[in-house]
């Protein structure tokens, strides 16, 4: 009975551990809107898992951004249409961030958000041939490779 008990024990442990580490960081970015409306989530189109290079004026890489956003679709459009061409969008966005630096020139950790939005959604835009297909760009999540 105790050898069923351990392995009880050692069981919980390890099926608790993906949950801790799931968790998001206290004290780390936080997203600007806790809990998004739920209109704007149906309306809306994820990205997640985002890599945004940092660079300095003489092009050398500094650090790397890791950002999870959402862009939101334009009233009157249907979200699922462009929610299928996500991959098209994910594409565009890298492309953007490898030509500019979205980071705060004070700052390689930070992600300058108004410029990265900026750029995002033109680039999601022109990849999608319609103009304001995506309207705004929220940033969910963002931690920086090099710590501040």
């Amino acid at each position: 009975m105790t050898r069923r008990k351990l392995f009880a024990a050692v069981f919980i442990c390890l099926a608790a551990t993906p949950l801790a580490l799931a968790a998001p960081p206290s004290g780390g970015h936080e997203a600007k809107d806790e809990s998004p409306d739920e209109k704007e989530v149906a309306r809306s189109v994820e990205l997640g898992g985002l890599v945004f290079p940092v660079f300095d004026e003489s092009g050398k890489l500094k650090n790397y951004l890791f950002v999870n956003a959402r862009m939101l679709v334009g009233p009157g459009r249907d979200p699922w249409k462009y929610r299928e061409q996500a991959h098209f969008i994910r594409d565009a966005v890298i492309r953007a961030a490898h030509h500019t630096s979205f980071n705060l020139k004070s700052d390689p950790t930070k992600l300058d958000e108004k410029l990265a939005a900026a750029e995002c959604l033109k680039a999601a835009n022109e990849v999608l041939g319609e103009r304001d297909a995506v309207v705004t760009m929220t940033f969910t999540q963002i931690a920086s490779r090099v710590g501040s």
